[in-house]
């Protein structure tokens, strides 16, 4: 008995492990080509990307690029400023919060102007994570994980393919339950607090630190619930991918939590008779 006992704890223990990376390989009997699967932590600079040689081989190595949306760095930035300004901000926050938020904003390129209370949440959620988390070097060229492939595969000349367009993708945020400032303005204070007195960290930078040690648990087993920003893009997302890596050798790289779960892609694609494996020693 204490043999089994053993024997199962090993096993788990191992099952536990194997789910201890950010990149999967996507290979299906029949089919000659291999793809890969990466989930991403999107506020990560090129320093961090550069140490996963794994990473970039794979991308370098794959007929086809797949992206949650591949104009993300000045295409969305442009389309942002596309907008008129609204600077009902300046009536829904109060003096103290509205004087700094104009102080970490000034470099943006978008302005508070042309945001809505969601994306402006978002983005002050991101500068949180860039100024307090430590996951932008200061020597870093480009702060994000998935601009820094993108501009990798151009060099490389590996056809890119984007999932959402800069329209659906911030349709997307703004569907979200609680998208009006009475319902966002404390998120708000709450946050630019955070980063002006620099607390918190061990507990929103906690998600960044296990994801730097690829230390992660995808919750394979585990229900999803529903949500507009990651279940229901997942479900979406699906059918595309399956036809491109079908047709060629595809490397797919979206936010982490499009993997986990039921719901995840990681089993849907198992589900559809894939097998999904996990890439080890990222820096080899």
């Amino acid at each position: 008995m204490k043999k089994i006992l053993l024997l199962s704890f090993i096993l788990s223990l191992n099952f536990a492990l194997a789910q201890n990376t950010i990149l999967w390989t996507i290979k299906k009997d029949g089919n000659p080509h291999t793809s890969y699967l990466l989930g991403t932590y999107h506020q990560m600079g090129n320093s961090y990307v550069d140490s996963l040689t794994a990473v970039t081989r794979a991308l370098k190595s794959s007929d086809i690029a797949i992206f949650e949306n591949t104009d993300i760095g000045d295409g969305l930035a442009n389309y942002l400023n596309s907008r008129k300004e609204d600077f009902t901000y300046k009536e829904k926050l109060d003096k103290k919060h509205l004087a700094y938020l104009g102080d970490i904003s000034e470099k943006w390129k978008v302005p508070v102007s042309k945001l809505s209370p969601s994306e402006l949440l978002l983005k002050i959620q991101q500068t949180y994570l860039e100024t307090q988390c430590g996951t932008v070097k200061s020597t870093d060229s480009v702060k994000t994980f998935d601009n820094y492939l993108i501009k990798m595969a151009k060099l490389n000349s590996v056809e890119l393919l984007g999932l959402e367009s800069n329209d659906l993708m911030t349709s997307y945020i703004n569907q979200q339950d609680r998208t009006e400032w009475k319902d966002i303005k404390k998120e708000i204070y709450l946050w630019l607090d955070n980063i002006k007195m620099s607390r918190d960290t061990h507990i929103h930078c906690g998600m960044a630190e296990v994801y730097k040690k690829q230390k992660l648990d995808y919750h394979l087993n585990t229900e999803c619930a529903e949500s507009l920003i990651i279940s229901s893009r997942s479900a979406v997302w699906l059918p595309i991918i399956e036809k491109k890596i079908i047709e060629k050798s595809s490397f797919i790289a979206v936010g982490y939590a499009h993997l986990t779960g039921k719901c995840g892609l990681i089993s849907k694609l198992r589900t559809a008779g894939y097998k999904v494996e996990p890439v080890y020693n990222l820096d080899k």
